[in-house]
């Protein structure tokens, strides 16, 4: 059986979707399936958009690849040690249940500090209150916060909202500090990627164009070589 040292609930774009295509291909990650994506492969489809080779892609998409293709409902924790994967499963099913399903709003390109995600183009109260109510809920299944999870958080920086959401759920941009995104690079310097996304904005309704209902909710585990990958997903009702 394999082991995870981390869990994760997410939205994931629909399996053989457009979107998941193009996550699959951006990251050179599928984490529905658990495989990387040779770079072959990666340079054939994103040879639609006009990007020619994976140089300026590659540097910017270290850290969110690892992560696959998602936007964020709970971020990743370690399971309290009282508590098995099974109940925090059978939690989280229950909770979906208790969501109908709900609408996108459109989505755009949009630079948040020094990463670059999809975002709606306005808030959707559905996915705050469903983010909310699966932190609430979910919250005991969580692992205490060490001072060294808590130092990566860089407390000095945060603002006094952020430092008690911090402190009180254990991660400082949920409940009132949400904003649902699907990022798509990180750490980003200089210009020559967004050269790179501005080709993927120009044609972003070839791969946008299904994404209408939020419909599932995915758990992700870490597994053993440091990537997440799809364990289990859960229908809204």
């Amino acid at each position: 059986m394999k082991k995870y040292s981390r869990y994760a609930i997410y939205y994931a774009p629909p399996k053989e979707s457009s979107l998941e295509e193009f996550g699959r291909y951006w990251f050179g990650w599928d984490p529905l399936n658990a495989k990387l994506i040779n770079n072959k492969h990666r340079i054939n489809y994103l040879n639609r958009f006009g990007i020619k080779n994976l140089i300026n892609i590659d540097k910017n998409v270290l850290i969110p690849k690892k992560y696959g293709f998602h936007g964020t409902l709970i971020p990743p924790f370690k399971l309290n040690k009282n508590y098995s994967t099974t109940t925090l499963f059978k939690k989280t099913e229950e909770i979906a249940k208790k969501f109908k399903k709900f609408k996108f709003y459109k989505f755009k390109l949009k630079k948040i500090n020094n990463f670059y995600a999809f975002v709606q183009n306005k808030k959707n109260n559905n996915i705050n209150k469903l983010s909310n109510r699966l932190v609430r809920e979910l919250f005991k299944f969580k692992s205490p916060l060490t001072k060294k999870e808590i130092d990566r958080r860089n407390p000095s920086k945060l603002s006094k909202l952020q430092l008690n959401i911090l402190y009180k759920w254990g991660y400082p941009y949920i409940m009132s500090e949400f904003n649902f995104h699907m990022t798509l690079a990180s750490e980003v310097t200089g210009n020559k990627l967004y050269f790179e996304l501005k080709k993927i904005e120009k044609n972003k309704e070839i791969i946008l164009n299904e994404i209408n209902n939020f419909d599932k909710i995915y758990i992700f585990g870490e597994n053993q070589k440091g990537m997440f990958e799809n364990l289990e997903n859960f229908s809204l009702s």
